[in-house]
């Protein structure tokens, strides 16, 4: 059988910064065997077409044109239905427009008809997570980590360290999120939570350290940047906090995070 394999990076989505992914393999129709003389089918009959609409799905939900992808994505169950992959993505879709039952219905559908596909569960439990249903989060994120060949490990103990935050375990929500900043590959955004975790310990030297860190990894991350600044306000330390502050109004100016940093820096 052959496989599409979409290579696509995971992405952040929604307000709690769930990681979801759509980097998976699904099982694909074979090829229609070709028929000495009888007429070939045209594209829109042929089944194999429906890997060029998935393909193009995948390049409407990278843009962001969401309602787009979903179409290109239906279009292509219909032409070769009971394809896992196909529900994921439209899942995904749903996800990133915040249609959280809708995304729900397209991962059990796409876990119904490869009850292993890993990304559709990592998926499901993030949809779980964006809806507040954390044990059945850590359920399907834990099921995850059980996949010893998936790829985005670090992710997933990202997401259980949210859902583990959410629960207000602190202990293994900072587990989890020092899982995620292990080389190679760290996530900066784990960083941020672990920042976060030592400042409610009232341990801002230590948290300061980590930022500096994230900053040293991911010098474009105005949102690093800001975090930085945002604390060594916090610390009275005005003149150091100043340009990184500055640095997130520079790259980019007509950002929330810049208008936050130009409140902190009381221009207008």
């Amino acid at each position: 059988m052959k496989r599409l394999i979409a290579a696509v990076a995971c992405a952040t989505v929604l307000i709690a910064s769930v990681v979801a992914c759509s980097s998976a393999s699904a099982e694909q129709p074979p090829a229609a065997p070709k028929k000495k003389g009888k007429k070939q089918p045209t594209p829109t009959g042929d089944p194999l077409y429906s890997l060029t609409l998935m393909r193009q799905g995948l390049v409407m939900m990278q843009q962001g044109r969401y309602d787009e992808a979903i179409e290109y994505f239906s279009q292509a169950d219909r032409i070769a239905p009971g394809n896992a992959t196909n529900a994921n993505m439209i899942g995904l879709c749903y996800l990133r427009k915040g249609l959280l039952d809708q995304a729900l219905a397209e991962f059990n559908k796409a876990l119904k008809l490869v009850p292993v596909f890993t990304d559709a569960r990592n998926n499901r439990g993030a949809t779980y997570l964006a809806m507040g249903q954390y044990h059945l989060a850590e359920v399907d994120f834990m099921a995850v980590l059980g996949d010893s060949t998936y790829p985005h490990a670090k992710q997933v103990h990202y997401n259980l360290g949210l859902t583990y935050l959410e629960r207000n375990d602190l202990g293994a929500a900072e587990e989890y999120f020092r899982r995620s900043i292990k080389p190679p590959d760290p996530m900066y955004n784990a960083y941020l939570r672990l920042a976060e975790l030592a400042q409610r310990h009232g341990e801002l030297d230590h948290s300061k350290a980590l930022l500096e860190q994230a900053k040293l990894q991911f010098p474009e991350r105005t949102e690093v940047s800001l975090e930085l600044g945002k604390l060594l306000m916090l610390m009275g330390q005005d003149d150091e906090a100043r340009p990184y502050l500055e640095q997130v109004i520079a790259d980019q100016p007509s950002s929330e995070d810049a208008a936050s940093a130009r409140t902190l820096l009381g221009v207008s």
